[in-house]
């Protein structure tokens, strides 16, 4: 066999089990994106958890951190009534996401970015904020893709 036909053989034996990997790889960073915005879409929606209810997997393994705890919440229901109770803090809250970086293995992600964002509680004072956040997805037998982790701290001044 000569070295350009030994060549071919080689190349197409190490590109063709990849070769469809790309469209799926680019898919799934669409959905992880997707449900990446749905999250801080669903932040400004004061209910009484059914926005962010359509964002994270209701698992009891699910964490949150957010940028003034003191510990980590764990499981769907602890995260659901602390959401609800600081929901009536606010009188609106935004954030999004700049700097986002997304890596994918198998069916997790993770999201690690410059969250920005506005706050303004019922007392009247209004914060700007700018947090280092890492958001973590879960792909789920139904092919989509669900929160199982959100960590969100202030950038050090």
């Amino acid at each position: 066999m000569n070295r350009m036909r030994m060549f071919t053989l080689v190349t197409a034996a190490l590109v063709l089990p990849y070769a469809g990997t790309t469209r799926a790889q680019d898919a799934d960073a669409e959905a992880v994106k997707a449900a990446s915005q749905a999250f801080y879409d669903a932040l400004p929606v004061f209910d009484n958890g059914e926005a962010e209810g359509k964002v994270w997997a209701h698992t009891p393994y699910i964490t949150f951190m957010g940028p003034g705890a003191k510990s980590i919440v764990v499981g769907w229901d602890n995260f659901l009534k602390g959401w609800q109770a600081g929901n009536k803090l606010f009188k609106s809250r935004t954030a999004s996401m700049v700097e986002a970086d997304i890596h994918i293995d198998g069916n997790v992600a993770w999201e690690a970015a410059i969250e920005r964002g506005k706050l303004e509680f019922k007392t009247g004072e209004k914060v700007d904020t700018d947090y280092i956040a890492t958001n973590v997805f879960e792909k789920q037998a139904d092919g989509h893709w669900l929160m199982v982790s959100h960590h969100a701290n202030p950038i050090p001044q």
